[in-house]
């Protein structure tokens, strides 16, 4: 088992334990078997309706996306969300570049780019909530702390891939000098094609497009969010769905075993705190709202990946470039 394996383990562990420690079954059990099974089935369409957005919103981050299929893109990202809940290392990001590379007959690795390129419109969405919510309400210090450092992150890679777009040659050009003649094609290979990829970074229409469209996704997993607690019965105001997400969009960023076991609960109850909500109700609320998730997103990723005619041997493969 590889190290950053065990210490994502680790992490979620640590993490499950601080959120369930004073947590008794016999007193979350009542909350289990009372939930509304209707919302959280909504809370469960409402993942799966963000991940179509998603697809389409990644649609606008393609280069040629004109040709670009949304179906398409959907298979490749339910799948790949699928992956990150059963694999380790967040194999499926990787797995939906590839995907969606062999269905749309692109370079894997421009693919690649544009899923860099997504993964941080996600952050900038995250720190927008963090930021209306730093005006609205003290945070705890370590919240702030994590706002600070992945604003930080956030902006250095934007940054990275900005100059990268714009350097793509030079870069190329350097690496071939550095790197041993045996690998030189290859990489060559990749580098062109990533940063072809990069390309949508140009186009000022399709990348405000695709910020603008992460409004909607954004909104769905809130409803979807405040879909299950009312499911449990948790009473706190619309805008406490949006403190969850935001937490949890902090936890998620660290490392964590496969489908975020342990950060997702930790965070979920930090945030209900803020909003006096009890320990052993906002544990309860957490398994739930997870499993509405976790479940329905996990089922049909394996449909679609067996439509592909793929396995999850397949996927996991993908990280060892097998």
């Amino acid at each position: 088992m590889r190290p950053q394996t065990l210490i994502g383990i680790a992490v979620s562990a640590l993490l499950l334990y601080l959120a369930a420690r004073n947590v008794r079954l016999e007193e979350i059990l009542p909350l289990l078997r009372q939930a509304n099974f209707f919302y959280l089935a909504l809370a469960g369409l409402c993942a799966v309706i963000a991940i179509w957005l998603r697809a389409w919103r990644w649609r606008y981050l393609i280069p040629d996306s004109e040709r670009m299929r949304t179906a398409n893109l959907f298979s490749a990202t339910m799948i790949g969300f699928m992956g990150n809940n059963l694999l380790p290392l967040r194999i499926g990001d990787l797995a939906r570049a590839y995907i969606a590379a062999k269905k749309e007959n692109v370079a894997a690795s421009a693919m690649l780019a544009t899923v860099v390129i997504e993964r941080l419109l996600d952050v900038f969405a995250i720190l927008t909530m963090l930021s209306v919510i730093f005006f609205h309400m003290p945070l705890p210090r370590w919240i702030a702390n994590g706002f600070l450092l992945m604003l930080g992150l956030g902006a250095v890679a934007w940054i990275a891939l900005f100059s990268m777009n714009r350097l793509g040659a030079a870069i190329g050009v350097w690496l071939s000098r550095a790197l041993p003649a045996r690998y030189c094609g290859r990489v060559a290979e990749f580098t062109e094609s990533f940063f072809a990829g990069l390309s949508a970074m140009r186009s000022k229409k399709n990348l405000t497009i695709a910020t603008l469209l992460s409004i909607p996704i954004w909104a769905t997993y809130a409803l979807g969010t405040y879909a299950a607690l009312q499911a449990c019965a948790v009473n706190v105001p619309f805008s406490a769905s949006w403190v969850v997400l935001a937490f949890i969009g902090i936890g998620v960023s660290l490392p964590s075993a496969p489908g975020f076991v342990g950060t997702f609960q930790f965070f979920t109850v930090a945030a209900l705190a803020l909003f006096s909500v009890g320990q052993q109700q906002a544990f309860g609320f957490s398994l739930l709202h997870h499993l509405a998730q976790y479940i329905p997103v996990t089922l049909f990723g394996w449909i679609l990946l067996i439509k592909e005619q793929m396995s999850l041997g397949d996927l996991a493969a993908m990280k060892t470039g097998k």
